[in-house]
């Protein structure tokens, strides 16, 4: 558990959140037979923080060969590559629809003719086509809420502070499920 667990952990440094990038049977296979020593060898190159990423691949190649694993590691090492070379893709291609995903999901939200359930289902089927874009551009606007302090003071993301207030009392009431937190506070007339 522990190796894989440092496994995927190095790994998903290089390759963020990449579901498709599981690599835990193929991992598995390779060290089902290995001695305990090649192990400990394997997480000493693995967690040396002294070298290089190109210094570490040479150093894990010379463990394989040292391991008598070369032929499983090669097949391994290149399965990777060409892993890590389309969730590159898949990331870039997510990044270029972005600003287009942005924009259909902004009219969507922003037609004041339907109902909460109208926007969700408009929403559902754009995510149909830009499931991923959509799931980004959440997580971006969840992050922007969370971190409005920093966007007040001097962010490069400028927001009214008055949106920022209403927004900070729709997440209390989500929150606590109490009507206070959506009061405006004032003097009582």
């Amino acid at each position: 558990m522990l190796f894989l667990l440092s496994t995927l952990l190095f790994f998903t440094s290089f390759a963020a959140s990449a579901p498709v990038l599981t690599i835990s049977e193929e991992m598995e296979q390779i060290f089902q037979n290995l001695t305990t020593e090649a192990q400990e060898d394997y997480f000493q190159i693995l967690f040396n923080d002294t070298v290089t990423l190109r210094e570490m691949d040479h150093l894990l190649d010379q463990w394989a060969e040292k391991h008598g694993i070369l032929d499983k590691w090669t097949a391994y090492s290149g399965k990777w590559e060409t892993r890590k070379e389309k969730f590159h893709k898949t990331v870039l291609s997510v990044i270029e629809n972005l600003p287009s995903a942005y924009r259909m999901m902004t009219e969507i939200t922003s037609n004041r003719d339907q109902t909460i359930n109208q926007v969700h289902e408009a929403v559902d089927q754009l995510k149909e086509t830009y499931n991923m874009e959509v799931s980004m551009i959440s997580f971006l606007s969840k992050m922007m809420v969370l971190n409005e302090e920093y966007i007040m003071n001097g962010g490069n993301v400028e927001i009214g502070n008055e949106v920022s207030q209403d927004l900070r009392r729709m997440r209390d009431y989500k929150k606590n499920r109490g009507l206070n937190a959506l009061l405006v506070p004032g003097p009582l007339v």
